[in-house]
């Protein structure tokens, strides 16, 4: 194999290439991400890393395997990270030959693959799972999975067999950029209330988040930490800084799941005992209704703080338009919902959020219920929909829209 290019004895300090890919229509949020982590390395002397961002990938050089820690670190919105090991053009490119020559070019450099294990027993197969391929013109790039299992795997939530919730990086990122778009701290927020908490995606997400859980200590494997250029001092320092600097935590944010299946309340439950290994549940309260009919009562909470928190997805049903009832509304209605809770609430308390919307005509809907609140919509995609995702805020009526 006549290779361009492949990776020999790199050291910890060594500045290699790296791809990054993250959930469809976030490329913008990411990149702004990735760079403010890396420009915040808690080390001295470190590379200045070059970050180019693309639709479906982002480009990192001229990085070490001490800036790809600390990024990791953070990285709940990654969906895989990958070091570049080889390039080559010694392959047909002709489509009948295509799958076979990838098969042999995958097969060919595990052996370059195989040394940047710890393990000399590393089996072949694991080596060649975690390998993958992209091409450009005539020039294919072979890279290594430092994640192995997907990002949004967090080895926290068990699965519960009718829900497709959606995955738990966009999640991450949703409720991130909610916050950045209206320039609301966290820690104004009273309340997290989940209208259609389903397997509590986002209840998963924000306790993660608030109580400062690093990506690296989730309950799963890494082929990172597998890897010789896994740096365990610089890991340890990290988590030093992050210990030094969540001494003072705020007091947990009271959250409110709500539902209507009666099945999820033994899974919650189940959960809840679950999750006690790695996050504090004791401010999570739930009930089995229908936000359409009844509202929760709220904890009383902080009188500083001014916000509640709804992240609304509906259930997939909903989105897929295969359920046997008709949904004829439920958007409006939903939108009507939030804007009587908005009312009752009066000045004492803001609103704050998102709604996942599967069709334009169901985003108008909430469009013109929520006529009085300050909005922006983005597009993602989740299992090949388009998902139109409109954020609002109840101060303000300025409405923006970004594609």
């Amino acid at each position: 194999m006549n290779w361009k290019f492949r990776i020999r004895k790199p050291q910890l300090g060594s500045t290699l290439t790296w791809e990054l890919y993250f959930p469809p229509g976030t490329s913008t949020w990411v990149g702004e991400k990735v760079q403010e982590i890396l420009d915040h390395v808690p080390l001295p002397n470190q590379p200045e890393p070059n970050v180019r961002v693309f639709s479906e990938k982002i480009k990192i050089e001229n990085t070490n395997a001490h800036q790809i820690t600390y990024l990791l670190f953070h990285g709940y919105f990654i969906r895989d990270l990958r070091l570049v090991i080889a390039r080559t053009t010694d392959w047909d490119m002709s489509a009948e030959k295509r799958e076979s020559e990838w098969e042999r070019i995958l097969t060919e450099a595990v052996s370059i693959a195989k040394p940047l294990f710890l393990s000399p027993e590393t089996k072949f197969y694991e080596v060649k799972e975690n390998l993958h391929i992209s091409f450009f013109e005539n020039e294919i790039t072979v890279s290594l999975s430092v994640l192995g299992e997907p990002g949004y795997k967090r080895g926290v939530k068990s699965n519960f067999p009718t829900s497709a919730p959606i995955p738990e990086d966009l999640a991450h990122i949703l409720t991130e950029e909610c916050f950045q778009i209206f320039s609301i701290p966290k820690d104004k927020i009273k309340a997290v209330y989940l209208p259609f908490a389903g397997t509590m995606t986002f209840a998963t997400e924000w306790k993660l988040a608030e109580e400062k859980t690093p990506f690296l200590n989730l309950p799963r494997e890494f082929v990172w930490k597998k890897l010789i250029l896994y740096p365990t001092k610089s890991y340890e320092h990290f988590l030093k800084k992050n210990l030094e600097q969540n001494q003072n935590l705020n007091p947990l944010t009271p959250i409110v799941l709500q539902d209507t299946d009666p099945a999820l309340e033994p899974y919650w439950r189940k959960e809840f005992s679950n999750w006690r290994k790695w996050i504090h549940v004791e401010t999570i309260d739930h009930t089995i209704s229908d936000f359409l009919r009844t509202l929760p009562v709220f904890p009383e909470g902080n009188p500083n703080q001014t916000h509640y928190f709804l992240p609304l997805n509906p259930p997939y049903g909903y989105r897929k338009t295969e359920r046997m009832d008709s949904d004829d509304g439920l958007y409006s209605k939903i939108g009507n919902r939030i804007e009587v809770l908005s009312k009752q609430l009066k000045n004492n308390v803001s609103l704050l959020g998102m709604i996942l919307c599967p069709t334009e005509e169901k985003w108008s809907e909430c469009m013109k219920e929520l006529r009085y609140f300050s909005k922006k919509t983005i597009h993602v995609t989740h299992g090949g929909i388009d998902l139109r995702v409109l954020f609002f805020h109840s101060e303000g009526k300025s409405e923006r829209r970004s594609n």
